[in-house]
């Protein structure tokens, strides 16, 4: 039995390097959409039309907006003309090959392709902007085929005109230029808006992925309890700042690693265990986990009465107290957390599905073999 499922892709090492892998791959595919499908001329060059979901189904390791980045990306090199607007699964996929340029692969890095693309008339001499200026219809168009909306396109207007009316520079083609600029802007704003809608902000049901999980306790080889006792804390934390992000995971990894070195240092220095007495007190390092924790030094110290009556009463002995206590402070602040939270919120909101993951949580915090 083969291990390749389905016809493989053959690409070309030199058209990859020279056009990029992704350009490449998809390129390819086209032109077995063109070779499946019948072609219908105009102005000279050979129009294909193919569904999206085809395309889709094609490419399963890539999504939407990457087909309508490749696409783009081959239109602005001058191999892809693109007809009815950038790729969308809502429509279909009209393109042709640009035949007229004749590239072959060996010779795609010499030419500046995309320039040929732009189909304006270039003046007998070259000439500085004029305050007035305005791109062409057809300018926008060429735009649109790349997937810049005409609003964008025109916002930036305003600001070519200036920079450029300011160094009062000559050019033979500023359609062009502006198309290139534009196209540039485009690029910038698609990928900090990508960059933006991975951001997220930290809920109660947040967890830290496994690679995050794997990262710590095997790799790093901090305690799983100590992990998991870390999670609430930096949950209630980072949801009252309100702050969004993309890379929780990198940062709950920072939260824990610098809690584990201070803890770590603490339970080297206690070895015998022993019954804790009425003059315990834990060890400055204690405090400064816990501050890490975002937990202050009050609330701890008001914790420690309550502590200390317990264990006598237990008659328990413990190798580490501080240990003990640290885990134990960081459970009664988890819970009056969440008592208040509750208070704030309502009775409906105590019942809802937030409530019952905060509720397991507060449970998990229960006394670790660890901390023995």
């Amino acid at each position: 039995m083969s291990v390749i499922p389905e016809k493989p892709l053959v690409i070309s090492p030199t058209l990859a390097s020279t056009i990029g892998l992704e350009e490449a791959i998809l390129l390819h595919l086209l032109q077995e959409c063109v070779s499946h499908s019948t072609a219908v001329s105009s102005n000279g060059y050979d129009w294909t039309t193919v569904s999206s979901q085809r395309i889709l189904s094609l490419t399963p390791f890539w999504e939407e907006e990457d087909i309508r980045r490749y696409s783009s990306s081959l239109h602005e090199k001058g191999l892809l003309l693109i007809g009815g607007g950038p790729f969308s699964s809502n429509q279909d996929f009209r393109f042709a090959f640009n035949e007229r340029t004749k590239i072959e692969p060996r010779s795609l890095a010499n030419q500046n392709a995309f320039s040929k693309t732009v189909s304006t008339t270039k003046p007998n001499s070259a000439k500085t902007i004029g305050v007035n200026w305005q791109p062409s219809q057809d300018a926008l168009r060429q735009l649109s085929q790349l997937g810049v909306t005409k609003e964008f396109a025109l916002q930036q207007i305003p600001q070519f005109v200036a920079y450029w009316n300011e160094r009062n520079v000559p050019r033979h083609s500023w359609e062009s230029k502006f198309i290139k600029e534009v196209w540039r802007q485009w690029q910038q704003e698609e990928t900090l808006n990508n960059r933006r809608r991975k951001e997220i902000s930290v809920t109660d049901q947040w967890q830290p992925s496994s690679d995050a999980l794997d990262i710590l306790t095997i790799k790093g080889g901090i305690n799983k309890n100590f992990v998991e006792d870390a999670i609430p804390e930096f949950i209630l934390y980072w949801r009252d700042r309100g702050d969004v992000s993309s890379t929780w995971d990198s940062k709950f990894i920072h939260h824990v690693r610098r809690q584990w070195q201070f803890f770590t240092g603490i339970m080297d220095q206690d070895t015998m265990p022993k019954i804790i007495n009425a003059q315990w007190r834990p060890k400055e390092a204690v405090y400064d986990v816990l501050q890490m924790a975002n937990i202050g030094r009050p609330f701890a110290e008001k914790t420690l009465p309550e502590f200390i009556l317990y264990w006598q009463e237990n008659g328990s002995a413990q190798c580490s107290w501080s240990t003990k206590f640290l885990q134990y402070v960081k459970r009664q602040w988890a819970y009056q957390s969440k008592l208040v939270m509750e208070n704030s919120n309502g009775k409906q909101q105590r019942h809802s599905k937030g409530r019952i993951r905060d509720r397991s949580i507060i449970e998990k915090l229960s006394d670790r073999s660890w901390a023995s």
